[in-house]
């Protein structure tokens, strides 16, 4: 397995208003939208060039912490054609506007979803955004993994999740 750790910034500027500018609608939605526009065109690219991977969407995951599960989930879930399995810890800064930011998501994705991992520390400040994204996938239908810890928004918290979110790929 190769693991590729981009910088999460896809418009660097909104490190200048910290965690107020994911408040700014306009901001926060052109920093992800730029995130998975660099992975896809970017990244991908550069990583399938420089090495011998398997370029099937079986053989790909997307997962995040914080900001980065929110652009995991975003660029995962928009672009089942690129990856099967996804994983969300503690994502951070993701709207509550679900049907605009996963348009078309539904039960049909479950045949191309391999895992959908969410997981949060349920003393995490970003508790209440996670089990409110979770309750709208059970409401469209698509399948997921559930995971409440004890923590907060930490290392520790995340840690444990990425060792049990790993044991479940490319199985």
């Amino acid at each position: 397995m190769i693991v590729v750790m981009p910088l999460g910034y896809g418009a660097p500027e909104i490190l200048k208003g910290g965690f107020g500018a994911f408040r700014n609608a306009e901001l926060r939605d052109r920093n992800f939208a730029k995130f998975t526009e660099a992975l896809l065109k970017e990244v991908l690219p550069q990583v399938e060039s420089s090495y011998a991977v398997n370029k099937d969407r079986n053989a790909r995951a997307i997962a995040g912490l914080s900001m980065g599960g929110s652009e995991s989930l975003l660029t995962g879930l928009n672009h089942l054609d690129q990856f099967a399995w996804i994983g969300a810890f503690s994502s951070g800064g993701i709207p509550e506007e679900f049907d605009k930011d996963f348009p078309g998501l539904d039960a049909k994705a479950n045949s191309r979803i391999k895992v959908l991992w969410i997981a949060c520390g349920t003393d995490d400040h970003l508790i209440e955004i996670n089990r409110k994204l979770r309750k709208w996938l059970e409401e469209k239908g698509v399948h997921k993994t559930d995971i409440e810890t004890p923590g907060a928004h930490t290392w520790m918290v995340w840690r444990r999740n990425l060792m049990e979110f790993g044991t479940l790929l490319f199985r």
